[in-house]
């Protein structure tokens, strides 16, 4: 079953001698149950791509179907209405809310059904250290990285997509989290800097200047020139 249907979608900022092309021309399809990881060099599109596949920001041309919906044809408030539904983020720089507590920064956004499945995404997101009480500007880096990925888990939404989730935590903490927002969604897909994850995926997805240039599975796409390059900016 086709989840998303990404078709020619490009992402164009700035004008004239400063237009920067960040997404050119990508297109692709994801089926239901896929885990898809986006590698690439810093700059080279990855969190464009990302916030455009979450309805976040709009492309200069080309579409994102989700559910066999067009999600920048809706109105804002229909967009807003479905991403709730249908799409769960974890953010790569947090986004909570410094006023509100720990437990509020989690629950927002979420539908009154899921609510009674905190304590699980919780523990999922290894975040029992934090008293729920606290507001978000006495964390950690480490700690409000975890809260934003119990936010995106517990909307238990059927495409997760999640920018970096394991940025700033140690790479044994982040692998067992990473295995974690595999496991809280039918289809998750995710950017990270951490080659050694790359096993834990069904789909590996290469951007290069904005471009996709591999598309494969993770044994095949370790032999391609540019995930070697990859490999070698991360090291």
């Amino acid at each position: 079953m086709e989840i998303l249907n990404v078709k020619k979608l490009s992402k164009k900022y700035g004008k004239g001698e400063n237009e920067f092309l960040a997404l050119n021309n990508v297109s692709f399809k994801v089926q239901k149950g896929e885990f898809i990881v986006i590698v690439g060099k810093s700059g080279s599109g990855k969190s464009t791509l990302l916030h455009l596949l979450g309805g976040l920001d709009k492309p200069s041309s080309g579409s994102v179907f989700i559910n066999n919906q067009d999600i920048y044809k809706m109105s804002d408030k229909n967009l807003t209405v479905f991403r709730r539904k249908y799409i769960g983020i974890i953010y790569q720089f947090y986004n909570l809310i410094p006023v509100l507590s720990v437990k509020e920064n989690i629950l927002m956004g979420t539908t009154q059904e899921n609510v009674r499945e905190l304590d699980e995404v919780c523990r999922r997101a290894d975040i029992w250290e934090i008293e729920e009480e606290n507001d978000a500007l006495s964390l950690s880096g480490g700690q409000a990285q975890r809260v934003n990925i119990a936010r995106g888990m517990l909307n238990k939404a059927p495409l997760l997509l999640a920018d970096e989730p394991d940025a700033g935590l140690p790479l044994a903490q982040g692998e067992i989290i990473m295995k974690n927002i595999l496991s809280s969604s039918d289809t998750v897909i995710v950017i990270t800097h951490h080659y050694q994850y790359l096993d834990l995926f069904t789909r590996v997805l290469l951007i290069e200047d904005g471009k996709l240039i591999a598309d494969n599975a993770p044994e095949q796409i370790k032999s391609h020139p540019g995930y070697i390059s990859w490999r070698g900016e991360v090291d």
